[in-house]
């Protein structure tokens, strides 16, 4: 009834299904507003357009197991069953991903010859796990032959409602959004609910349901034909309706009653055998109550099963229930369904509402159970819930504090893995002071290793004491787990800024880790290692020690040791501008992506291919790289992975000198990222790139003093490349000094540090010949220039090479030498080059640089007291356009183009636009 324009909906979809176009219905609205009808038609137009049908539902229980709705959708899959985890902890988002993929797989394949309608019912109970899927789906839709129909209560805050807008947004999806009856189809209606048609009663009856088909119903039958009054009981309002659906209940004799009231508390769809054993009475027997409800109104019969009328019937019966009687209830069901072996997390969920002398310990025991089998599924969030139910049930059945130690261990894991890093922090703190109340020293170690792989500060405030803890009560024999406990520490001391301490520390671990013989003890002590080393100098040693992790993990069991063993290696190779072991470690890192189907080795190598292609100029090539890899990322669900391609925009953008390179919401993702000075130094460049150098400016200040103080370790090399690179575009010939001396050493190399930058800015020697050249330092900026050109020569880093033949022009003319002869025909010939070049490789802005460059150096004027941007912006005022105009070409604000301006004419010592344009042109 009044769904003509949604079953049209339904019906186009299906039939592109049937030739081969996947599509995406979400269906929402209220509680009754006919969902499950519209759903119901959708199954009908399928069998009618001949597309097989596979229907799942999520339902309003905690203890759902993750996945349930899909679970008969993909009958072969057993998403909660064990799977065992990677030696070497894999990126458990991308781990998720592979098993996306593996089911998406599955569906392809049932859709492969008739097309498939996928159902999901009442979405908005889902867990986050399903809603993932689902949206993992919704992206390979319009390749597959599946019609995917999702109903949704669209008043109902979750995980689907904050994933609606994506899901939203897919090439495949589209909305229906359902509203009420009108008058007119209320009183269409009514001749089947009240055996006439009466306008009055369908105006009264609309007046209070607004058209809710459910609502209208259940009125119309209560009121008959007699017209509802304003001051009638029968109201929409919460208690009323309560009372209105339960009525049909209570006209069930006794024993009936009893049945549907066990019904309510089981759950929305029944079992009758299960509740047959919930109940202890005869099957028949119970057959006889499903029958009557089902003949007063109470239950359904549905294709699916036999299922309340509605959530709404359902829950009204369960609120009638007295409170002392539901408990009984609910231990009934926990006991019914633990006989039959049904999921741990709906047994404990049931424990937890019952009121029985062993409910806290049995809820304890399968909340804990229920916890390691959502971990087992990557159902993360749910493995913390009821991780964290499991502990509180085990204290309030007063378990002894080891237990309890033990139980925070497991919550601290699964906090971990649902990225809730502080929590785990804190969970591992707390089981650390319980297991040595308990003199459990292997809880003890199991607490200090938990939480690793991060740069959060709580981590190092907290974690390395566990670990020394721990170490001073471990037996000198544990060499596997000394060797864990020293990495820990190891990789919080060079974290901290003490690469020394880290590398001693990370040496002392690989060699207990040798004497172990464990695999998962040597690759931790070869990443402490390896981090300790993330500096240019030691390029050598961490080609090494990827070698080492290459050949552990040629072994079956420690396939990922092999994938960190050549990104290492990779890194390491692009330090020392060897492209050609470069490319052999990519088709390496290819084979570990495809062959394993590991979507982090897959995310890597798109990162890598970005990274050379942006080295040598094939802009195209980068940017569809780097796309790829943002889209993997976002499929993914790893939002540090998201920062990096953002990080990657911001480089290209800086290499080109384009801000229209930088992505629109650059600034809301730098403020999002950790406030770390290299986070914070990408804002500064950005607003210089802009042209926004007094901004920049003063973003800077605050770093200034970064090159004496910034400890040489971890991330130190980025650091530094960011605060010259800042100092050069502020012109602050100052600090531009400070970072030359301290990065003087890491001249013969190119970018790289073996932190897995990624971007690489070609040869080093260029750097430091702009921050030579900013500081005044003419007689060192010539020779860096130089080198600079042959090492980007040697790679084959066009721009870059392009970039440092600009560069040392630029020093040439500085140097006042520019009217010699000779110098001067090098100055036009290096410029000339770089030109040439920078057009081949269409970077237009740095085009215009070195054409308004190439005019000062012909006039022999180096020494011009404007800055490239103002000389550019000078050049488009000589053109006659606005500074609108101005700001639109160079993709600056209006406020900004108005600033420069200004320093033109303070600068020239002009007062009118007339004087820059007889300036421009004269030069």
């Amino acid at each position: 009834m009044g769904r003509a324009a949604e079953q049209a909906t339904i019906a186009g979809a299906m039939s592109r299904t049937a030739d081969g176009a996947g599509a995406l219905l979400l269906v929402g609205g209220p509680a009754g507003i006919g969902k499950s009808a519209l759903a119901d038609s959708a199954v009908a137009e399928a069998s009618r357009a001949g597309l097989r049908v596979a229907r799942g539902y999520a339902v309003d229980d905690p203890g759902a197991p993750p996945l349930w709705p899909w679970r008969r959708v993909l009958p072969s899959e057993s998403p909660s069953g064990p799977r065992r985890r990677p030696p070497l902890r894999d990126d458990d988002a991308a781990a998720r991903f592979e098993l996306f993929a593996r089911l998406v797989d599955q569906l392809a394949a049932q859709a492969a010859h008739t097309g498939l309608l996928v159902l999901l019912e009442d979405m908005h109970w889902a867990d986050r796990l399903s809603v993932l899927l689902l949206r993992h789906v919704a992206v390979e839709l319009a390749n597959l032959r599946i019609c995917l129909v999702a109903t949704y209560r669209d008043t109902a805050a979750g995980e689907f409602s904050a994933a609606l807008p994506d899901l939203v947004r897919t090439p495949s999806g589209r909305m229906i959004s359902l509203s009420g009856l009108s008058v007119a189809e209320v009183a269409e209606w009514l001749p089947d609910l009240i055996g006439r048609r009466d306008d009055t009663v369908a105006a009264a009856i609309h007046q209070r349901t607004d058209g809710n088909p459910l609502l209208v119903r259940l009125l119309a039958e209560a009121v008959g034909a007699a017209a509802p009054q304003q001051d009638e009981d029968v109201l929409v309002r919460q208690p009323q309706l309560r009372r209105l659906i339960a009525d049909r209940a209570a006209i069930l004799n006794p024993a009936d009653r009893e049945v549907i009231d066990a019904a309510a508390v089981l759950g929305e769809r029944l079992s009758p055998n299960l509740l047959a054993r919930m109940v202890q009475v005869p099957g028949d027997r119970v057959q006889d109550a499903l029958s009557a409800a089902v003949a007063s109104g109470v239950l359904r019969e549905r294709a699916d099963g036999l299922r309340f009328e509605h959530a709404l019937v359902r829950d009204a019966i369960y609120g009638e229930i007295a409170a002392s009687r539901r408990g009984a209830l609910h231990a009934a069901a926990a006991r019914a369904l633990a006989a039959v072996g049904a999921p741990a997390s709906s047994i404990a969920a049931h424990w937890h509402r019952a009121d029985a002398s062993e409910a806290a310990q049995r809820c304890a025991t399968f909340a804990d159970l229920a916890c390691r089998q959502a971990q087992e599924a990557m159902a993360f969030d749910d493995a913390v819930r009821f991780g964290k139910l499991a502990l509180e049930s085990s204290r309030a059945a007063g378990s002894d504090v080891g237990e309890q130690a033990r139980l925070l261990l497991r919550l601290a894991e699964c906090q971990m893995l649902a990225n809730r890093l502080e929590a785990a922090v804190h969970s591992c703190a707390e089981a650390a002071e319980l297991a040595e109340a308990a003199d459990r020293t292997d809880l003890l170690c199991h607490a200090a290793i938990i939480v690793h792989g991060s740069g959060h500060p709580l981590v190092f405030e907290v974690i390395p004491g566990i670990c020394q803890r721990a170490l001073e009560r471990l037996a000198p024999s544990e060499h596997a787990m000394r060797a864990r406990l020293l990495a820990q520490i190891a990789v919080a001391e060079s974290e901290r800024g003490s690469g020394a301490r880290g590398g001693e520390l990370a040496a002392q671990a690989l060699d207990e880790a040798e004497r172990s013989q464990d695999a998962t003890a040597t690759i931790e002590a070869l990443a402490a290692r390896h981090l300790a080393m993330t500096i240019p100098t030691r390029v050598a040693e961490r080609l090494e020690l990827g070698r080492r992790a290459v050949e552990l993990g040629a072994s079956a069991a420690r396939p990922m040791a092999a994938l960190w063993g050549h990104l290492w290696r990779a890194d390491a190779s692009l330090q020392l501008g060897n492209l050609l072991e470069f490319d052999r470690e990519l088709a390496a890192i290819d084979r570990v992506a495809t062959v394993r189907g590991s979507a982090l080795a897959r995310w890597h190598h798109l990162r890598f291919r970005a990274e050379r292609a942006a080295l040598v100029g094939d802009f195209g090539a980068a940017r569809t790289a780097d796309q790829a890899a943002l889209e993997l990322a976002s499929r993914v669900g790893d939002v540090s992975l998201l920062g990096l391609s953002h990080a990657f925009a911001i480089h290209l953008a800086l290499v080109r000198g384009d801000a229209a390179e930088l992505p629109d919401d650059w600034s809301q993702i730098l403020a999002q990222a950790p406030p770390i000075p290299l986070v914070r130094l990408s804002s500064v460049l950005a607003h210089a790139l802009q042209g926004d150098t007094e901004l920049a400016a003063a973003e800077f200040a605050p770093f200034r003093n970064l090159p004496r103080t910034y400890p040489i370790g971890v991330r130190w090399a980025g650091t530094m490349l960011h605060t010259g690179m800042a100092a050069v575009m502020v012109n602050d010939g100052e600090t531009a000094a400070a970072v030359l001396e301290v990065v003087r050493p890491t001249a013969k190399y190119y970018a790289g540090d073996g932190s897995g930058a990624v971007f690489n800015q070609g040869a080093n020697a260029r750097l430091l010949g702009d921050l030579a050249l900013t500081a005044g330092r003419l007689d060192e900026a010539l020779p860096f220039f130089r080198d600079a050109v042959a090492m980007n020569a040697r790679i084959g880093a066009r721009p870059f090479v392009a970039l440092s033949e600009l560069g040392w022009a630029r020093a040439l003319v500085a140097s006042g030498n520019s009217r010699d002869p000779v110098t001067r025909r090098t100055v036009g010939e290096l410029i000339a080059r770089s030109r040439h070049e920078l057009a081949r490789l269409d970077m237009p802005r740095r085009v215009a640089m070195a054409d308004a460059f190439a005019v000062e150096a012909e006039a022999g004027q180096g020494t011009s007291p404007l800055s490239p941007r103002e000389r550019e912006v000078a050049g488009l005022v000589a053109q006659a356009l606005s500074n609108r105009e101005i700001a639109g070409r160079l993709y600056l604000s209006e406020r900004t183009v108005e600033s420069h301006v200004r320093s033109i004419l303070t600068k020239l010592g002009f007062t009118t636009r007339t004087e820059i344009v007889t300036w421009a042109l004269t030069r």
